[in-house]
């Protein structure tokens, strides 16, 4: 899919009603293979599963109408932390602003986390920073399988 065509849709995900956006953050988690968080207050965790070795495998979803910022990267950071994830996938329905990236990346003992920072484009237009996610959690290749006509 078109880059272009991927940016409107992810427009038109971010532009629906917060009951949506959670419903389709635990599709995402579970298309993904993790085991789905609750909806509303979900402790920092719209997804887990667990590698065979017992790591756990973080997802989060903020489909948020602006890029994700620094506050976003502290609770994240927290949310990894505070759950031991050996791995993090975060989902932002626009993107990161740079700061993100720079106050993620300075927090101690990230070294042995592996951190995917995806957007809705990436995914849906499958850009190199999605095939590169699929390299360590191939089960990302099933996002192909959302039935996009139950999101209305």
């Amino acid at each position: 899919m078109e880059q272009y065509i991927a940016y409107n849709l992810a427009l038109g995900i971010v532009n629906t009603s917060p009951q949506r956006k959670q419903e389709l953050g635990r599709a995402f988690a579970e298309v993904l293979g993790f085991q789905p968080g609750p909806l509303g207050s979900d402790g920092g965790i719209d997804g887990v599963l667990y590698r065979e070795d017992g790591g756990l495998i973080h997802f989060q979803s903020k489909l948020s109408q602006l890029e994700l910022d620094v506050e976003h990267a502290k609770l994240l950071y927290a949310d990894i932390m505070y759950h031991r994830a050996v791995c993090s996938v975060m989902l932002a329905g626009i993107g990161y602003k740079e700061t993100f990236r720079q106050r993620l990346f300075k927090h101690p003992y990230l070294e042995q986390v592996s951190i995917h920072l995806l957007t809705l484009v990436d995914v849906l237009a499958k850009t190199d920073t999605y095939y590169l996610s699929v390299k360590e959690l191939p089960k990302l290749s099933l996002l192909d399988r959302i039935d996009w006509r139950q999101f209305r």
